[in-house]
């Protein structure tokens, strides 16, 4: 099984401060924000492990990194009847 890491930079959620002691990132839909990164790694027959996923803040800005992990294609079984 082929695996590759990545980090992707998700664009327009950033730190936010609320007031002089606390900053916040906005509300956002965790599969959305999932979707452009799969459309970009299944272009490269790749797919999101979401279970190695990790969310960081890096400068302010919502990165997420995990694991990519190559599609395999299905096997099929055939069955050829006699007569």
């Amino acid at each position: 099984m082929n695996a590759k890491i990545f980090s992707y930079k998700v664009k327009g959620i950033q730190l936010e401060a609320k007031n002089d002691l606390l900053k916040m990132i906005r509300g956002f839909d965790r599969k959305a924000i999932l979707e452009p990164l799969k459309d970009i790694l299944k272009a490269e027959n790749f797919q999101v492990d979401e279970s190695s996923l990790n969310y960081k803040l890096i400068d302010g800005q919502l990165n997420l990194q995990g694991l990519a992990i190559e599609i395999k294609a299905h096997k099929t079984l055939g069955f050829q009847f006699g007569k």
